[in-house]
């Protein structure tokens, strides 16, 4: 053959096509993640999608910053499972007449968090520290608050008798109850 260029054939054409098409198809998709964003991105509300990639941008933009800073600012980041792009909104329709799971699961472990630190505050040294920040909070408080404050007193004292009457099995403060009596 004759270094003459050769006018490409349909076979040619086809090849070259079927070639870019691999390399493009290699450059796309190389996170298996991709087709998951880009199938949930499809089946969000096509108004809503440019706000949704505006508060992707965004995130994505301070998680760069951050990572280039981090040694110096202390600062770190990380994804909020629980997080979602959508607020909830209550128009023409009756709010819930109960508290939505998600609510109670947050309260319940906001005082599961309390009640696990409860063995803390007895603690040689930090009883008093913790005697006198209370004291502090119960003078500045308003009358409806310190209501709110006995009230909740009187209920945990009335559900941990139930629970001992039940004989109810105490979780894993027991155990650092038992290192620190209470007095």
């Amino acid at each position: 053959m004759t270094t003459s260029k050769i006018p490409p054939t349909q076979l040619d054409t086809l090849e070259a096509i079927l070639v870019s098409a691999h390399q493009l198809a290699g450059q796309l998709a190389p996170d298996p993640l991709m087709e998951r964003i880009q199938r949930a991105f499809r089946r969000i509300p096509e108004p809503d999608r440019e706000t949704i990639i505006k508060v992707i941008e965004r995130d994505a933009t301070w998680c760069r910053i951050v990572e280039q800073t981090a040694t110096e600012t202390g600062v770190s980041v990380r994804p909020n499972p629980h997080a979602s792009l959508y607020l909830h909104i209550f128009s023409h329709a009756e709010p819930p007449s109960e508290p939505l799971r998600r609510d109670m699961e947050v309260i319940r472990f906001g005082i599961e968090t309390f009640v696990r630190l409860l063995p803390l505050f007895f603690q040689e040294g930090m009883h008093a520290q913790w005697s006198a920040a209370a004291r502090e909070l119960a003078d500045d408080i308003d009358d409806d608050l310190r209501g709110y404050v006995r009230r909740l007193a009187a209920e945990m004292l009335e559900l941990t008798g139930e629970a001992d009457e039940q004989g109810a099995e105490p979780l894993t403060v027991r155990a650092a109850a038992a290192d620190n009596p209470a007095p």
